[in-house]
């Protein structure tokens, strides 16, 4: 632990207090709920996910109740029902590339256009199959390409992030557009004391397949108390504005992240030097069913998901802002607001007194009993989602589709990707803290030599 100035404070001219050891940062977290605070952003990143999103909201009553709302759509049966959709579009991706015969790809961009889909048909209920669907998605892809690129620009005046702000508003058009209506539809429903498993059509057949998201975030709205778009927050209670400014994060966030980790994690296990690790991937695989349950109970692909975050990690360290008149305790100092927070996590993950072997993908490390298992101390240290009540909201989500791209891939025991490795590179960035280059220029190629 120790102090310095407003360099990670996100412009702000704040001490911050940097608490890396995974005892002193569970002792600020034992304090947390007292400390009201938000994650600090870039004004670049504030601007784009816009104020009202769930990092920028104290935690607190708030806080607690939009985390509520969005959690609607993470339990096992509404999991059950999106994995279906999940690995019907990665078969889809994977036999796409298989068709292409060799052809030299960016795996990367291939990735980020299924995950899109497929999170746009989850969370949206987009029918990409129709020709407004395909000509929304279009517009849906190329815009998040340009706000990705302004969430850390450097001058907010500048082209970068100016056509990213707009891509971004016509982004959040579109989402508010569709959830006023299905919010309508919803509470009229709810008046009518129809059963909220009923679908948008009336006809409780299409309730749970794609495009459920909406209409769970909607019910968990309206059985929080929300009556009316019309309803504020001027009693403290959560907002219908302040729950639908969300869904634009939600959108980025679950194909994003994702993105970024699944593409370093084929240029892993395709590295020549991990053909033991990718044999065995497709040895276990085979047992798999392919569900929600069966995904949850793929342990080497789990692990190969973990071991990917502890080398890839999307983000390293995560700083908070702490009010004045905030305070709090810490290896008996008392420490006052306003002030920053940085946890940091990622600077244990590359550490050889931690992770033994440490620049090495060994997935082994992370299965319970294996003789290569990390210790007590590297588990407490690896924080791939962050911390507390700021955790990432979504990532049962993004473990589900993470294990089930590697499902998708490995079932077919010839396939792999061949690259250049002397080329395609892995290098440190600012969003994600490590990424492959290149986009991840390869070819997937099934053969029996694989």
């Amino acid at each position: 632990m120790f102090l310095m100035g407003p360099l990670f404070s996100q412009g702000a001219s704040k001490t911050t207090v940097c608490v890396f050891h995974p005892e002193d940062q569970a002792a600020v977290l034992r304090q947390e709920k007292h400390l009201a605070w938000t994650i600090a952003l870039p004004e670049t990143v504030k601007k784009i996910h816009g104020y009202n999103n769930m990092q920028n909201i104290p935690s607190g009553p708030k806080h607690a109740a939009l985390r509520k709302v969005f959690s609607s759509i993470l339990s096992p049966k509404s999991l059950e029902a999106f994995s279906a959709i999940i690995i019907d579009e990665f078969s889809k991706m994977w036999t796409k590339l298989d068709d292409r015969k060799g052809e030299e790809v960016e795996i990367l961009n291939v990735i980020r256009l299924a995950q899109l889909k497929l999170m746009c048909e989850i969370l949206y209920g987009m029918k990409t199959d129709t020709e407004e669907g395909k000509e929304i998605f279009d517009e849906f892809r190329k815009d998040f390409v340009l706000t990705e690129k302004a969430l850390f620009a450097f001058n907010m005046k500048g082209k970068e992030f100016t056509d990213g702000f707009e891509a971004s508003k016509r982004i959040t058009s579109i989402l508010h557009d569709k959830f006023d209506s299905v919010f309508e539809e919803r509470l009229l429903m709810h008046k009518n004391k129809t059963s909220s498993s009923t679908s948008e059509e009336g006809n409780g057949k299409e309730y749970s397949n794609v495009g459920s998201a909406m209409h769970q975030i909607a019910d968990a709205l309206i059985q929080s108390g929300c009556e009316s778009k019309e309803d504020t927050d001027s009693d403290g209670d959560l907002s219908y504005v302040e729950a639908r400014d969300n869904l634009y994060l939600l959108l980025e966030a679950s194909h994003q992240t994702t993105m970024h980790v699944t593409t370093s994690m084929f240029y892993f296990l395709n590295r020549s030097d991990n053909k033991e690790t990718l044999k065995r991937l497709r040895d276990e695989v085979t047992a798999v069913e392919p569900t929600y349950q069966g995904l949850k109970n793929f342990a080497f692909g789990s692990a190969c998901v973990q071991e990917t975050m502890r080398m890839a990690p999307i983000i390293g360290a995560v700083t908070y802002n702490v009010k004045e008149g905030k305070s709090l305790k810490l290896r008996g100092e008392t420490m006052h607001g306003p002030m920053c927070i940085l946890f940091g996590s990622s600077s244990w993950y590359q550490a050889s007194s931690v992770f033994d072997d440490a620049k090495c993908f060994l997935p082994d490390r992370w299965l319970r009993g294996d003789e290569k298992e990390v210790s007590k101390f590297a588990r407490s240290a690896f924080r791939p989602f962050g911390f507390g009540r700021h955790i990432c909201l979504g990532y049962p989500l993004a473990n589900l589709v993470l294990n089930a791209s590697l499902y998708c891939f490995a079932i077919n025991q010839k396939r792999s990707i061949v690259y250049d490795e002397d080329k395609i590179k892995f290098k440190t960035d600012i969003f994600p803290d490590n990424k492959v280059s290149h986009k991840f220029l390869g070819k997937v190629v099934c053969n029996a030599e694989c």
